[in-house]
C-alpha cells in the first residue's frame, strides 16, 4: 500500500513522533510510506540537529520525505497543488494528514483523507468541519475522549486507534521502580516548553512542599519552547530557590535512557491529547501523576500505573508527591503495573487498526 502522511516539520513533538514510529513500522512491513512535512526546522525555529536525526531515522527504514514548503501557510493554493502532484507522482493510495493544513492541501487530493486530530481542543468551529467534512473520508481521534469531542465538531463517526510507541525502543530501557525510604527520587517531566504544558503548575506544586520533602527529591525537564515562557519559568524558580530541584536539559534524542534513569512521570498540563511521553513513560516502567486532561487518565485506568489529579491544582500535585515519598510501596506498585501493561501501547497494534482503516477505503 502506498500511504502518505502529512505532518507539522520533523520535530520533537508526540504527534511527529508518534508518525515517524508508525511510518517506520508501516514501511519495515512491506509498504511504501512517504511523510510529508509543512515546514522544516528552520523555518520554525526547531532544533536542525534534531531534524537530522529525525530524517535519517526515517530514510534509514525506507520512508521517504518530503517538504510541502512554509510558505504554503501563507498561500495555501500552492500546498494544494504541491501535495495533488506528490500524490499522483508517487501513486499515493491514502493520504493521512494529522493537521489541519493538511486538510485543506488534500482539497484536491484524488485518493481518500484521513485525518488525525492529536489533541482535546480545537482551534475550528462546526462550520470550518462541515467544509473539511466534504474532503475528510474518516476522522481518527487518539483516546477515547478526543473521538468523542472530536465528533461533536464533524457530526460524523470519529474512529479511536490510541497513541502508541516502537516497543523496540525501550529494550533495554525498562525496569520496576523500588526505591529504599533514603533515594532522592529523580521526577522526569517531557514536553514542549509551551503553556499547554503548564510547568508552572508543578513548580507551584513544588513551592508549597516543606523543604525536607523536597530535598528528597530532583525535577528534569525535557523539551524544547517558546523562549519568553521559559524564561518565565527560569523567574519563577529563581523567586522560589528552585534551582537546586528543577533542571532543563533540554532536547534529548535519547528518551528511553531519560525514561529510565527516572523515579517518577509527571504531567501537568492544562490540556492533552494522547501525550506520547506518557505512553512512553508507561513502557518503561515509570509510576505517573498527570492531571486530568484529554486522554491522560485513560492511560491511568489502562495500566493502573500512577494518580489522576485535577488539573489548575498545584496543591493536589504537591500532596500527591508527598503521598509517594512517605508510601515509597506505592512506587513499585505502579511500576510493576506499568510493565505489566506495556504492550497495550506497542506500535503494531495501532498501525493494524490504521491498515484496517485505509483497507476499507480502498476497496
Amino acid at each position: 500500500m502506498n500511504i502518505l502522511h502529512i505532518i507539522s516539520s520533523p520535530a520533537s513533538g508526540g504527534a511527529e513522533v508518534y508518525v515517524k514510529d508508525l511510518a517506520k513500522y508501516l514501511a519495515n512491513q512491506g509498504h511504501n510510506v512517504h511523510v510529508a512535512f509543512l515546514s522544516s526546522a528552520t523555518d520554525t525555529g526547531r532544533d536542525i540537529k534534531y531534524e537530522t536525526s529525525f530524517l535519517e531515522d526515517l530514510e534509514t527504514s525506507g520512508v521517504q520525505t518530503y517538504v510541502i514548503g512554509n510558505e504554503t501557510r501563507k498561500k495555501p493554493w500552492l500546498g494544494v497543488l504541491r501535495v495533488r502532484a506528490y500524490i499522483k507522482e508517487n501513486n499515493i493510495e491514502v493520504c493521512h494528514t494529522h493537521l489541519a493544513y493538511g486538510i485543506v492541501f488534500s482539497a484536491l487530493s484524488p485518493v481518500p483523507v484521513v485525518y488525525t486530530h492529536h489533541n482535546i481542543t480545537q482551534r475550528w468551529g462546526k462550520t470550518t468541519y462541515k467544509m473539511f467534512n466534504l474532503i475528510v473520508s474518516e476522522y481518527v481521534g487518539i483516546s477515547n475522549i478526543c473521538a468523542i469531542a472530536l465528533s461533536k465538531y464533524t457530526g460524523k463517526n470519529v474512529n479511536t486507534i490510541f497513541n502508541a510507541v516502537s516497543l523496540d525502543k525501550f529494550e533495554g530501557y525498562s525496569r520496576t521502580r523500588k526505591l529504599s525510604g533514603t533515594d532522592v527520587i529523580n521526577i522526569a517531566m517531557v514536553g514542549a516548553l509551551h503553556p499547554q504544558k503548564n510547568y508552572l503548575n508543578m513548580f507551584k506544586a513544588l513551592s508549597l512542599l516543606n523543604k525536607e520533602t523536597r530535598d528528597q527529591i530532583a525535577v528534569l525537564i525535557a523539551g524544547e519552547g517558546e523562549k519568553r515562557y521559559k524564561h518565565e519559568l527560569l523567574s519563577y524558580i529563581k523567586k522560589y530557590k528552585l534551582q537546586n530541584t528543577v533542571r532543563f536539559i533540554g532536547i534529548t534524542n535519547n528518551i528511553p535512557q531519560f525514561l529510565y534513569d527516572a523515579d517518577l512521570f509527571v504531567m501537568s498540563s492544562d490540556w492533552e491529547g494522547l501525550p506520547i511521553a506518557l505512553t512512553e513513560a508507561a513502557i518503561s516502567g515509570l509510576p505517573c501523576i498527570v492531571t486530568d486532561v484529554g486522554g491522560c487518565s485513560e492511560v491511568i485506568a489502562r495500566s493502573s500505573n500512577g494518580i489522576v489529579v485535577e488539573p489548575h491544582d498545584p496543591q493536589a500535585i504537591a500532596d500527591t508527591i508527598t503521598k509517594v515519598i512517605i508510601d515509597r510501596s506505592l512506587i513499585e506498585k505502579f511500576s510493576r503495573n506499568a510493565l505489566d501493561n506495556a504492550e497495550q501501547y506497542s506500535i503494531k497494534k495501532a498501525a493494524d487498526l490504521h491498515i484496517s482503516l485505509y483497507s476499507s477505503l480502498i476497496t
